[in-house]
């Protein structure tokens, strides 16, 4: 019994310190965005194509780190009729573990939105790119990955689950790294002919 208490307590214990850290993740995002935007700013030169190349592959990373480690996993091994039941149990005990990557891909998910002006998020964003960019072009194209950047997530989504779906058939799990890789180089284009 007291065995069965600790391990609770311990899973309490693990539950408030992950909700803990989540809260000062996101509060340290929200304070983030001057810091981002300076970055993105001073490695892009301040170039408009350049900056929102950069946006792309924030906004892709999610993505693919939840498509990669499914796509790129060897094929599950053939197996009797006789024995699919059986064997669907131990994969599903014994079977790969994404986990981690499906949580960095959440985080990068936020980091995401902090260079995002998007009509959710904080009303002063916009300006303070445009303070830190002098960029009217920049200001306008992270407006527009903002919304697109939605579709992007979406996609590399799709391209988890088609990865994981079809494990079995290396066609479909290069469509979802051409889905996965390809969606945020779409928003990309996209964006740029806006500000053209």
């Amino acid at each position: 019994m007291s065995g069965a208490g600790t391990r609770r307590r311990s899973e309490v214990t693990l539950v408030l310190v992950g909700v803990l850290a989540f809260a000062v993740y996101v509060w340290v995002l929200v304070q983030a965005t001057p810091f981002v935007v300076t970055v993105f700013g001073f490695a892009s030169d301040y170039r408009p194509k350049l900056y929102a190349a950069y946006l792309a592959v924030l906004t892709g990373l999610p993505g693919l780190l939840w498509t990669l480690p499914r796509a790129l996993r060897p094929p599950p091994p053939h197996v009797p009729p006789s024995r699919v039941a059986t064997t669907r149990r131990e994969a599903v005990a014994a079977g790969p573990r994404h986990g981690r990557t499906d949580l960095l891909g959440i985080a990068l998910i936020l980091l995401a939105q902090v260079p995002l002006p998007a009509p959710w998020g904080p009303a002063g964003k916009a300006a303070t790119i445009a303070n830190i960019t002098r960029s009217p072009e920049i200001v306008e194209l992270s407006a527009s990955f903002a919304t697109y950047s939605l579709g992007v997530f979406a996609a590399g989504v799709a391209a988890a689950v088609i990865a994981k779906v079809y494990a079995h058939a290396a066609a479909q799990r290069v469509l979802a790294i051409i889905l996965a890789v390809g969606a945020p180089v779409v928003a990309w284009v996209l964006v740029l002919r806006t500000i053209n």
